[in-house]
């Protein structure tokens, strides 16, 4: 029960119901208590309205961001298959690329094998090389002991041979001049008698060719001489430290046939004549005194002795490095 004994009590009928038990307070407390019950209801159910609007709104908000990044999802999709097909594209010509690439990748190996095999070849012939080169250094030790033993030889006799060669070349030479002159009247003797006497053609043929061959042995000799009175007073010629070229000559039944080495080659090609003394020429102007020309005149050439000495002479006098030493000596 409630005690309302600090407070005035404004009910009617006070002084009656003193005495009585009241059930209003209790009903009013119940009431109340309903009240406050409803009134929290409520505002609880307002607040859950409110949340679930915010919520609602929220949700609108999330769904219209969701809806843009879907329209720009879109976007971004067509954009990348735009970007896949380029992708696809550049694939496909990367894999065309590769496959040159493996094409130009087995050109590459087939020619790397062969050049292989040529450098395998080239070490073998470089070692026989090596071999040659070791020989001819023994060799070339040998022949400057003896150079240097012939050399003070040759000094104390440099003067009498000289003479000597002198006087041999000036009475080769006088015997060539009588042997032509008498050639010369001993044909034309014979000339003025052709056209009765054809005996005597074949026997001035015979003469002719005799004096021709006395001739080319004097020239011979000439040339021994000549060489030899080199040798005495100069090195000899050596392709050693020299850059060599060969030439080979001869002659068949379609004329004469030239065949030339040049610098770092192996095999000899066939030349007119005009076309070695250009290339000739231009060895000469590029390495002077370093070039060396071999001539190569087979057994079975096909050429006479005169043909063989007057173009190995030829040749030697205008290129080869020893013949142009030979002429700044002169």
């Amino acid at each position: 029960m409630h005690n309302f004994q600090n407070y005035i009590d404004l009910r009617q009928n006070m002084g009656r119901r003193n005495t009585d038990t009241s059930m209003w307070p209790s009903f009013t407390d119940i009431m109340t208590v309903i009240l406050m019950i409803f009134m929290l209801t409520m505002i609880v159910v307002i607040i859950k309205n409110s949340n679930l609007a915010q919520q609602l709104i929220n949700r609108e908000k999330r769904v219209k961001l969701i809806e843009e990044g879907l329209e720009k999802s879109e976007q971004d999709r067509a954009e990348l298959r735009i970007f896949i097909t380029n992708l696809e594209e550049k694939l496909r010509a990367k894999e065309m690329e590769i496959i040159l690439l493996g094409d130009e990748k087995k050109v590459m190996r087939s020619s790397l094998e062969a050049k292989l095999a040529i450098i395998s070849a080239l070490k073998s012939e470089l070692g026989d090389i090596k071999e040659d080169v070791r020989a001819l250094e023994s060799e070339i030790a040998a022949k400057e002991t003896e150079t240097i033993k012939l050399k003070r030889e040759s000094e104390e006799r440099i003067a009498e041979i000289t003479e000597e060669s002198k006087r041999q070349i000036a009475e080769i030479k006088e015997e060539t001049l009588r042997q032509i002159e008498e050639f010369n009247r001993k044909f034309t003797a014979l000339m003025s008698q052709l056209s009765k006497k054809e005996d005597i053609i074949v026997i001035l043929d015979a003469e002719k060719k005799e004096l021709a061959l006395t001739l080319a042995k004097q020239r011979q000799a000439y040339s021994f001489l000549e060489d030899k009175y080199h040798k005495l007073i100069r090195p000899a010629r050596s392709p050693l430290g020299k850059k060599v070229v060969a030439v080979h000559y001869s002659r068949g039944d379609g004329g004469y046939r030239i065949l030339f080495k040049d610098l770092n080659t192996t095999e000899f090609k066939t030349v007119e004549a005009r076309q070695l003394h250009r290339r000739l020429t231009q060895l000469k102007t590029n390495w002077q005194d370093k070039l060396y020309v071999k001539i190569i005149i087979p057994e079975v050439s096909g050429l006479t002795y005169n043909e063989a000495w007057s173009f190995t002479k030829d040749i030697l006098s205008r290129y080869d490095y020893y013949y142009q030493e030979r002429k700044k000596d002169e």
